[in-house]
């Protein structure tokens, strides 16, 4: 009896250590589908950007990268990479246009933790894109941002076009109001000062940093003339997301507290919010989202996990 218990914690423990080391077969969250060109960008006028992006990281610092982050990650699957770190290339070039943007993925923060691995050609990635090095530092503290996140989803909205693996990465979007400070600031304050406050400084990317201004500008301005109690017409697709954000500007301004109610409603239905309401919280390099509760996740789900990392002019 005692040798067969024996026997038996020998193969326990072998199978143990062969599940640690390979991993056990998963269920990709992020569906294998092609990347869209582009960064898939709303507006062409955003195509400079993109080529500055592009010509910033050469073949052989992706390669690197890539063999690195899948080195450290042997479960990732190669379309998984493929797919974040297009997701990384949009924040980047939010980075470009704004003064700081928080992380909200765990995967896309994988890739921009490696990437600094290799110190002279991230230096370099920096200067050659921003002007200057784009410092990732960790959140500290333990605080919920919600208010921050919908100002991120307002801005990426506005620039990209989500699709089903965009969700799957960052977590669902319009989940929370846009913070009244900000949406008071673009109400009240100068297109100069919210320059100044909101975006990268420099004349670089201007035109464009000036239509995002006067895109929320515009939309407080509507949300102000809509009747209270009228009704927003419900999206026929997920395509039209960016639709949306006129009325997540209105009900973060009039009624709050009932945002989560009022978008469930116009959401379409693989993307509304199920659960009770909840914040986007950070700690360290390690966040939760209880408001993401779409099944197939799992731990793997890196969407609207991370916010450990601030873009330009952050500091830990």
């Amino acid at each position: 009896m005692e040798l067969f218990l024996v026997f038996f914690g020998i193969i326990f423990f072998s199978i143990f250590i062969k599940i640690l080391f390979t991993g056990t077969k998963r269920a990709s969250f992020i569906k294998d589908e092609p990347i869209p060109d582009q960064l898939d960008i709303q507006s062409e006028s955003l195509l400079p950007i993109i080529q500055g992006l592009e010509k910033s990281l050469p073949q052989g610092y992706r390669e690197n990268i890539k063999n690195r982050v899948l080195k450290e990650h042997p479960q990732w699957k190669d379309h998984e990479y493929e797919w974040a770190f297009f997701e990384l290339k949009r924040y980047f070039l939010l980075n470009s246009l704004l003064k700081s943007i928080p992380m909200f993925s765990d995967k896309v923060d994988e890739i921009w933790h490696e990437m600094l691995m290799f110190t002279r050609e991230y230096g370099q990635f920096s200067q050659d894109f921003f002007g200057e090095y784009l410092h990732h530092a960790p959140n500290l503290e333990s605080t919920p941002i919600p208010g921050e996140r919908a100002f991120f989803d307002w801005m990426y909205l506005t620039l990209f076009k989500p699709g089903y693996n965009s969700r799957r990465i960052w977590g669902g979007f319009l989940k929370n109001p846009i913070k009244k400070d900000i949406l008071e600031d673009f109400n009240n304050k100068s297109e100069e000062d919210l320059l100044d406050t909101y975006f990268r400084s420099g004349s670089q990317w201007m035109d464009i940093k000036k239509e995002l201004i006067g895109k929320l500008k515009n939309e407080i301005s509507e949300a102000e003339q809509i009747t209270l109690g009228n009704k927003f017409v419900k999206p026929s697709s997920v395509s039209q997301y960016s639709y949306l954000l006129l009325p997540a500007v209105y009900y973060s301004i009039y009624d709050s507290e009932s945002y989560d109610d009022h978008m469930d409603e116009l959401l379409p239905a693989e993307w509304a919010k199920s659960g009770a309401a909840g914040g986007v919280s950070c700690s360290g390099y390690a966040c939760s989202s209880p408001t993401d509760h779409d099944s197939g996740g799992g731990n793997d789900s890196g969407g609207g996990s991370s916010c450990s990392s601030c873009g330009g002019g952050c500091s830990s």
